[in-house]
Parts: C-alpha cells; structure tokens; sequence
C-alpha cells in the first residue's frame, strides 16, 4: 500500500514508539502487494476505508504478536469478511456491518508504514543496548 498509503492517514515516529511501548493490539493488514500495521479497535474502519479508498481490495489481516502467513485472523473478499477467526469476528462484525450499511461514517483512525516501523523498532533496540 506503498503508493496508495498517501490516501491513508499515518502515524509519526514518537507516536510507533508509544503504541510499541503499550499494550495496544496491533495487526497487519496485506493487500498481497503490501503491508501497514493498525490498530486492531480500527479493523472495521480499516477494511471498509481502504475498500472505499482503492476499489474492490482483498485483505489477509495477521496477528502483530504472530504475524504466521499461513494463519491470517481474518481474510476478505472486497470489504465484506471472508475467513475469520471466531472471537476477531465477535470482536468487530457491529462495527463493521454498520459501516457496510452506511449506518455509522468511518472514523479517524491511522495506520502504521511497514519501513517506518522497523526503523522505530530498530532505534528502540539500540536505545535498550546502549543502556
């Protein structure tokens, strides 16, 4: 989403470290070309923005903590859900549906550059291991 991620809002360095430095569940989201990282809470958002944003988008979604490519939590066919793991599909079908009627507008929300990332993570080791 490299090319597209103009049209995506996206987080700054301090912000990365910060939501790195907490509890946030994270997730990746990959259109098969390329890959962003958002918060979890802003998946329903996320499917339907970026589906809005860039047409008819298929999305595989991978756990942050582990991101296995042959184990997404969630796939989709355009913004409607495909595959989901159970409890992510409790966790965000209200939101999601809602959105998909047209009953709630997609919120604010931001999403993480894949390259940005590893630099934070990078400098954030460095950091550790000059203490």
């Amino acid at each position: 989403m490299n090319e597209n991620q103009g049209l995506l809002k996206q987080y700054n360095e301090e912000e990365i470290k910060q939501l790195l430095k907490s509890n946030e569940k994270l997730v990746y989201v990959d259109n098969g070309s390329e890959e962003i990282v958002a918060r979890y809470e802003d998946l329903p958002d996320v499917i339907v923005d970026i589906n809005d944003k860039l047409g008819s988008t298929d999305l595989k979604v991978y756990s942050f903590d582990n991101p296995l490519i042959d184990n997404p939590i969630l796939t989709t066919f355009g913004p409607f859900l495909n595959k989901c793991d159970p409890n992510v599909r409790a966790d965000i079908i209200d939101r999601l549906a809602s959105l998909q009627m047209g009953d709630a507008e997609v919120k604010d929300y931001k999403v993480i550059d894949e390259d940005m990332l590893d630099d934070v993570r990078i400098a954030m080791e460095q950091d550790e291991m000059e203490r």
